[in-house]
C-alpha cells in the first residue's frame, strides 16, 4: 500500500471534466504514481497521490513530479500546490 498525500492545486478557474482528465493522465504518465478522491471545485483541485510500493514517498517527491507534468500539459494554470 502507497503512503498516500494530500494534494491541492489552486487554480484561476478549471474546467470539471478537463482537471479530472489531467489528473487521471497524471496517473498514467508516472505508472507508479496512485490516485485517488480526485475533487474539482472552482479554483481548486484537490485529489490524494502516493507512489506504489513507496511508504517513504516525501511530499516534495509528489509536488515535483506535479510541476514537471505541468510543464509538458498545462491544461490549467496553477497558481499554487500544496502537498501535505
Amino acid at each position: 500500500m502507497a503512503k498516500m498525500l494530500n494534494v491541492e492545486i489552486e487554480t484561476s478557474g478549471v474546467d470539471a471534466n478537463e482537471a479530472r482528465e489531467w489528473v487521471n493522465e497524471l496517473a498514467n504518465v508516472y505508472a507508479d504514481m496512485q490516485i485517488s478522491d480526485v475533487n474539482v471545485s472552482g479554483n481548486k483541485v484537490s485529489f490524494k497521490a502516493g507512489f506504489q510500493g513507496m511508504d517513504d514517498t516525501d511530499p516534495e517527491d509528489i509536488k515535483t513530479k506535479i510541476e514537471e507534468y505541468l510543464t509538458m500539459n498545462e491544461a490549467f494554470q496553477a497558481n499554487k500546490i500544496n502537498v501535505r
